[in-house]
């Protein structure tokens, strides 16, 4: 008979693998043990009845969901499975729990993680697992100052929460998300404790981020009063943009071409941005769909972690 000490343990290695979708690679360094030992774990804690399974016959199950997101567009899905009358702020707290445990596994000692502002974002760092990384770097995505408050604190607070989770080292951008021109952009792009930003940035191994959109009960923060001025916010609206990323607008079909304001966003062009080897991407709000499905259809998305309304609309949007 198991000792609750042991039993604690094969739940906590099953927790990882099964519950938060961690390798056997990540839930080794996570309790400190070998790939061989996580093994022995798993199928001890199935013989013991630590972990059970059951069959999902409903096809509006999280795990049929999942399954067909994984499928459908070729990333590693998670879906928190919140009901469909839980408030917004119960929504992000359950998508940020599920992403801030998968972030656990994906986070590598001497890497660089990129990070965007956002509410989901902020769920997120509000629930991260305090565990030293050896010389992880967090770095902000994109600027988060705007005419009206350039020292507006809002995304320092959520990098310091990665690094103090982290035990890392934060790097901030301290640019507005926006330039008023493009050449204005291109002479800050000169400086060099920008250029060391940008080079850091580039150089990410991981990108945490969401998507920004307009038109929901709680638009994103980019598009509120000190962004974005009234030209910026009609030539979006004749672009047909549906989305952002990180201060870059795109359309429906994931295109960015074109459209005048990403010359003066401090954000990550999407071929860039394709070269980080892991980006995941986060949402608790079925309002961000067509924008979400416009990044994983542009293949910006590796990983994904969304409430259950949403991935629903995903895939019914299909």
């Amino acid at each position: 008979m198991l000792s609750p000490s042991q039993r604690d343990r094969l739940a906590d290695a099953a927790e990882l693998y099964w519950g938060r979708d961690l390798k056997v690679e990540a839930v080794g360094r996570e309790l400190g043990v070998s790939r061989s030992t996580v093994s022995r774990m798993l199928a001890q804690a199935r013989a013991e009845g630590v972990v059970e399974f059951l069959i999902h016959r409903d096809p509006d199950s999280p795990a049929i969901r999942r399954q067909e997101l994984e499928d459908r567009f070729g990333i590693q899905a998670v879906i928190a499975d919140v009901p469909a009358d839980a408030s917004d702020a119960a929504r992000r707290l359950a998508v940020g729990r599920e992403a801030a445990g998968l972030l656990l596994g994906l986070v590598l000692p001497d890497s660089t993680l990129a990070v965007t502002w956002g509410s989901t974002i902020e769920a997120v760092s509000s629930q991260l697992t305090h565990r030293r990384v050896r010389g992880l770097h967090v770095v902000q995505m994109h600027g988060s100052g705007n005419v009206a408050s350039l020292g507006k604190n809002y995304g320092t607070v959520i990098l310091d929460r990665f690094g103090g989770a982290f035990g890392a080292d934060v790097h901030l951008f301290p640019v507005p998300a926006i330039f008023d021109s493009a050449q204005t952009r291109r002479l800050m792009w000169q400086e060099g404790s920008i250029r060391r930003t940008l080079a850091m940035r580039a150089g990410a191994q991981i990108l945490l981020t969401s998507v920004g959109v307009p038109d929901t009960d709680h638009p994103s923060r980019l598009y509120e009063s000190g962004f974005l001025t009234a030209g910026d916010v009609e030539e979006l609206a004749r672009e047909r943009t549906v989305g952002n990323l990180a201060s870059i607008f795109f359309r429906a079909d994931g295109s960015t071409d074109g459209i005048a304001v990403n010359d003066r966003s401090t954000g990550m062009p999407f071929d860039e941005v394709r070269r980080i080897p892991v980006r995941l991407f986060v949402a608790a709000e079925a309002g961000k769909t067509e924008a979400l499905r416009a990044a994983l259809t542009a293949g910006l998305v590796t990983h994904l972690v969304v409430d259950s309304t949403t991935a629903r609309e995903l895939v019914a949007g299909e």
